[in-house]
């Protein structure tokens, strides 16, 4: 069988330092399969703001660096 489904991509660089800092910040690694995958959805669904970017093909890291810049300077959106 294939896993071609979990290969990286040009938008989910999950290789990135940046998500992998992410990932070890958060402890996703430590948790079970199913755990990480509900805690990693959750910081999308509770901490990525949808529809502020200004366009569409942003890769993962390049989002996560935008929500780390909006955290720091305190600007709320939505």
């Amino acid at each position: 069988m294939s896993h071609d489904y979990l290969s990286e991509t040009p938008l989910l660089d999950y290789q990135n330092p940046a998500i992998k800092a992410l990932i070890a910040q958060r402890g996703w690694a430590a948790l079970s399969e199913g755990d990480s995958i509900g805690a990693a959805y959750d910081f999308v669904r509770n901490e990525v703001l949808f529809g502020y970017n200004s366009e569409d093909a942003l890769p993962a890291s390049k989002v996560l660096a935008e929500v780390v810049l909006l955290f720091r300077t305190g600007l709320r959106l939505g």
